[in-house]
């Protein structure tokens, strides 16, 4: 089977051929479908993000076949082989208090995670979705997909439960709240389904004017508004659609400008979830702002504890959460998919390695 590794950050990947390794008892091996491409994988592969593992196996988006199993694994988990499954990138120890928690079980240093830590040298070597195969270790979140889901759409269940995370569990928006999101990025489209599932309204999504099948799909996914910040003054156009205000917003930009921005668009005792990073730049926030007007600032990061919910929004199949992985490539186009999700060409929302 073929995999790819990074060796060494900013140098290009570099793929390698391995022989199926054996299952023990407590573990599996998932044969991969889709392995979505995360911003972060460029970021790694860079050096923009200095590894303390190496050589690793990128990708932490991953959706397949499960093709070997072992007996303890398979009662633990409920499977067998064919059950089409989904991988939490995250594996808690178990022991500590942060892995034992309800939603910060990816603070838990004494695991690993998958894509990102766990070294591709040693047997059983398959650690990422960039991969024929993907190796699956004891303390594993799995999660089983329904029948008619597509691999494409399961790939992103971390990515849709951090949709969920940003609305549930750090923004608690109910139905009957408005919703801004500034970034059509696959981070806001998720938040934009998860709010439109809790009945928040009106929702208005922002993004630029080279965003056009993001903030089309955004459309598609129930958005009420779409605006192009570039064409129109952002916290004047959501003002003019919400005079006093929104309740929530949910800033996946990661730009300096929307965050600034961002800050003046909550009403007054609002709240904003900010979870877009700006790569380590200052963003400039007058709190005696933010503290007249009485404004709440969550921030975080990671889904645990919400891909059960994001897996049961992508079984129903709602929204086409397909779509938002819209660009294709084969494993040997790895280096093509990082270089379109740093510098998007048209039409690009986001890629994924699919497997024949």
């Amino acid at each position: 089977m073929r995999a790819l590794r990074l060796v060494e950050q900013g140098k290009p990947l570099v793929e390698m051929d391995r022989d199926l390794p054996g299952v023990g008892p407590h573990d599996l091996l998932v044969r991969v479908r889709a392995a979505g491409i995360c911003h972060s994988d460029a970021h790694y592969r860079d050096g923009t993000v200095p590894l303390k593992t190496l050589p690793i196996t990128p990708g932490h988006e991953v959706a397949g076949v499960v093709e070997q199993i072992g007996s303890q694994a398979a009662e633990l988990y409920g499977l067998e082989i064919g059950d089409r499954i989904t991988v939490e990138p995250y594996i808690p120890c178990g022991r500590c208090k942060d892995s034992r928690s309800d939603h910060f079980y990816h603070q838990c240093t004494h695991g690993g995670i998958y894509g990102l830590n766990l070294a591709c040298d040693k047997p059983p070597h398959l650690f990422g979705g960039y991969s024929e195969y993907f190796y699956v270790l004891p303390g594993t979140v799995l999660h089983k997909l329904s029948d008619k889901v597509k691999p494409l759409a399961a790939s992103l269940s971390s990515v849709v439960a951090n949709g969920v995370r940003w609305v549930k569990t750090l923004g608690k928006i109910t139905f009957g709240e408005s919703v801004v999101t500034p970034g059509p990025g696959s981070q806001g489209l998720s938040a934009l389904a998860a709010a439109k599932q809790s009945g928040a309204g009106p929702i208005i999504v922002l993004g630029l004017s080279r965003d056009t099948a993001r903030l089309e799909l955004a459309r598609e996914f129930g958005a009420d508004y779409t605006i192009d910040v570039e064409k129109n003054d952002p916290v004047e156009s959501v003002l003019n659609i919400l005079p006093d205000g929104a309740d929530a917003v949910i800033e996946t930009s990661g730009t300096v400008e929307g965050i600034e921005a961002g800050l003046k668009m909550p009403r007054k005792a609002g709240r904003i979830v900010v979870i877009g990073l700006s790569g380590g730049l200052k963003t400039e926030v007058t709190f005696d702002d933010l503290i007249w007007r009485s404004i709440t600032v969550l921030t975080g990061v990671g889904q645990a504890g919400n891909v059960e919910d994001a897996m049961w929004l992508i079984n129903q199949e709602k929204f086409p959460f397909h779509k938002i992985n819209n660009t294709h490539y084969k494993l040997e186009e790895a280096a093509q998919a990082l270089a379109d999700t740093e510098d998007p060409p048209e039409g690009f929302i986001k890629g994924a390695i699919i497997f024949d």
